[in-house]
């Protein structure tokens, strides 16, 4: 009896928090993450390129988004090089997180923290796409409750074609095919650190308090 009992109130709290979880979708329908709990995440109505969906906390401390980036389908990414160009952005050390696989796809995770800023995000490659989610806590600890539910609602809704997608690149050296023009281990930086400023930084707060308080 007392069994039954538990397990009715542990449905009762839980039930509320499902039933309020809504699913966000990419326009493309590769993935879908479930949003940030509307009680204290605000949507930016039109968030800045490159983003596709982005919400800020109420205090203004947290940043969750989506971003895409177009990336060449034969271009191999280097994991390392990523990593460096997320330390690089924010001034401070990236700690490599286990690698995902979701519907054949590999997922990387990191997380890189300075003095004033904490960035989880996750790396998915599909076509000629590169997604990332993005979870940055700027003055303070982060939540990380609320990033790890962020980070592992991701799903992929499309699952890989039977080619393995050139995502897991190992070490410094170049592929073969994709030509001596291509400087993989800068653009993989670039990748990695891209977008990280302006999600943790000032600007979007500012976007979203010029939508509430338009200059006279």
């Amino acid at each position: 009896m007392l069994i039954k009992v538990v397990t009715l109130a542990i449905f009762t709290m839980v039930l509320p928090l499902v039933g309020n979880a809504q699913t966000w979708t990419s326009p493309d329908g590769f993935l879908s993450i479930t949003t940030p709990n509307a009680k204290d995440f605000q949507a930016v109505p039109t968030p800045p390129p490159p983003f596709l969906a982005l919400w800020v906390s109420n205090d203004q401390r947290m940043k969750f988004g989506v971003m895409k980036l177009q990336i060449p389908p034969n271009v191999k990414l280097i994991q390392s090089s990523a990593e460096e160009g997320l330390a690089e952005e924010i001034g401070g050390k990236v700690t490599r997180l286990p690698t995902k696989q979701l519907s054949g796809h590999d997922v990387w995770n990191m997380t890189a923290k300075s003095a004033s800023a904490e960035i989880t995000q996750a790396m998915v490659r599909h076509d000629g796409a590169l997604y990332k989610l993005m979870a940055a806590t700027v003055g303070g600890d982060s939540d990380q409750v609320a990033v790890s539910q962020f980070i592992d609602s991701l799903a992929i809704q499309q699952p890989s074609s039977m080619v393995s997608e050139p995502m897991t690149q190992l070490g410094n050296q170049p592929a073969n095919d994709v030509g001596e023009t291509v400087d993989m281990h800068n653009l993989s930086k670039t990748i990695g650190g891209a977008s990280a400023l302006l999600i943790a930084g000032l600007l979007v707060y500012l976007l979203i308090r010029g939508k509430k308080n338009p200059s006279t």
